[in-house]
This record gives C-alpha cells, sequence and structure tokens, in this order.
C-alpha cells in the first residue's frame, strides 16, 4: 500500500493517490523510489493494471508545495481583478460547484489546493452530473475521459463522444 511504500523509503518519501479517477481506478504520486516500491507491490498483490507513467512532476501531491506557494502569490496578487464566473465552475480539488455569479475567492482557493491535492475526478463528473449535464465531448486524440466515464456512469458514457483533432 502507500503506506508502505512511503515508509520503505523513509524520511521525505511521499506516496499519495494524486487522481481518484473512478472507483478502484486512481493513480498515485510521489517521490520516485516510493512510487517503484508501490508498483512492486500492485504487481505482487496482482493489480488489474500497473504502470509508472511519465510525467513531469510529482503533481496532486505535496511535493508540488514550491511551486503552490508561488501559485498562491500570483493569484493572490490578482485575485482583486477577478469578477464573477459567467457560467458555473466544477472545481475537481472539492468536486463541488461555484455557480454563475458566484464568489470568485472560491475558485482561488480551490486552484491553491490543486497542485498538492488529489484531484476528485469522478466525484466532479457526479457533481456535473448531478447538477443535470447529460452529455459530454471530449476533445483530444486519445478516448481516456469516455473510458473513465464508462465506470463513472454507464447512461452518460453512452451520450459521450469524442472529438479528435
Amino acid at each position: 500500500d502507500m503506506g508502505e511504500a512511503k515508509a520503505k523509503e523513509g524520511p521525505g518519501g511521499v506516496c499519495q493517490i494524486s487522481n481518484l479517477l473512478f472507483d478502484k481506478g486512481f493513480s498515485c504520486g510521489g517521490t520516485k523510489r516510493a512510487i517503484e516500491i508501490l508498483m512492486e507491490r500492485a504487481v505482487e498483490e496482482k493489480a488489474l493494471q500497473a504502470r509508472i507513467l511519465k510525467t513531469s512532476g510529482a503533481f496532486h501531491t505535496p511535493l508540488m508545495a514550491s511551486a503552490q506557494e508561488r501559485l498562491a502569490v500570483a493569484l493572490d496578487e490578482m485575485s482583486s481583478r477577478m469578477h464573477p464566473p459567467r457560467c458555473a465552475v466544477y472545481m475537481n480539488a472539492t468536486a463541488e460547484l461555484v455557480p454563475a455569479g458566484g464568489n470568485p475567492a472560491i475558485i482561488v482557493e480551490n486552484l491553491k489546493k490543486q497542485l498538492t491535492q488529489s484531484v476528485l475526478w469522478e466525484g466532479t463528473m457526479r457533481t456535473l452530473i448531478g447538477s443535470g449535464s447529460t452529455e459530454f465531448i471530449e476533445v483530444g486524440p486519445m478516448k481516456q475521459l469516455k473510458a473513465m466515464m464508462k465506470r463513472i456512469d454507464v447512461k452518460v458514457w453512452k451520450a459521450t463522444s469524442n472529438v479528435e483533432v
């Protein structure tokens, strides 16, 4: 497990869920050795799928704290010039909705959290669905979001389309 991987690496080890994608589907981030240990355990335990992704950073973990501090300064400097959103904004750091006309300070605080906290993808999709969204369009060369939607809500998955670019 992640606690075991973190402990085996020792002081400074970080291993945590960085993206909660769907039931039993998640990605983890952390220090290289802790992630390698977690990978070994996942393979030993016969996980359905386990692989190390090539990323440019340990996003959505405490390892992004220095970037979070710089982002917080930049966001705070511009927050007084922000206007309320014109449409609903779904915050995947909390899976909550900031309605049109809502307080921009809520968006700022959630953007700050984004760098070091888990992305609540499934929760955010469920919030979107619960607020009446019935059609989802994925734009890009892959169909990853559609594949995840199948595990979140089959009815909505059937109405999800992909536009390749």
